[in-house]
């Protein structure tokens, strides 16, 4: 014959009790803290990554007269040096892009774009973009200046290792 003896006379503990709850408990938050933590940890290196390291500042976009554009270009082709150089390809970014874009939405029969080198009084390299016509006159009715950042004929803005022009 067994005998069943109450819990309080085996050397029943009640503090072993708490803390077997508190262990099945301890594993079902352990999860959810963990994830917790590196869900944080993952967004704090996303956001750190996403900041660019010394981002030029925005080009300054503006529309101008005819007159201004006229003395942007005088400006630059007093201190422009010939451009003695095979010409691979022209870069444009997303300024003069914006432009065109915008250009092309108040004169929708323009056919292309024209880029000009300009500089303002001070110097500072500006493009100056305004639409063509079919037959490649320019259209003077919209024309803008953008402040130059990396953009211009390749080279000397090219991509060097580019496999596109081969070089």
């Amino acid at each position: 014959m067994s005998y069943i003896y109450p819990r309080y006379l085996i050397g029943y503990n009640p503090l072993n009790e708490i803390i077997m709850k508190n262990k099945k408990l301890l594993w079902m938050v352990l999860p959810f803290v963990a994830g917790a933590i590196f869900g944080i940890s993952l967004l704090g290196l996303i956001s750190h990554a996403n900041q660019s390291k010394a981002s030029a500042p925005d080009p300054v976009v503006t529309r101008i007269n005819i007159t201004d554009a006229h003395a942007f270009c005088q400006n630059y082709s007093r201190v422009a040096t010939a451009y003695t150089s095979k010409m691979n390809g022209f870069t444009v970014d997303k300024a003069e892009l914006t432009v065109m874009n915008t250009i092309l939405g108040l004169t929708p029969s323009a056919a292309g774009f024209r880029l000009y080198f300009g500089n303002d009084a001070s110097g500072t390299g500006l493009m100056i973009i305004c639409g063509i016509d079919a037959s490649g006159a320019d259209l003077t009715g919209n024309i803008y200046s953008a402040t130059k950042s990396k953009v211009g004929p390749c080279p000397p803005f090219c991509d060097v290792n580019s496999p596109i022009p081969g070089q």
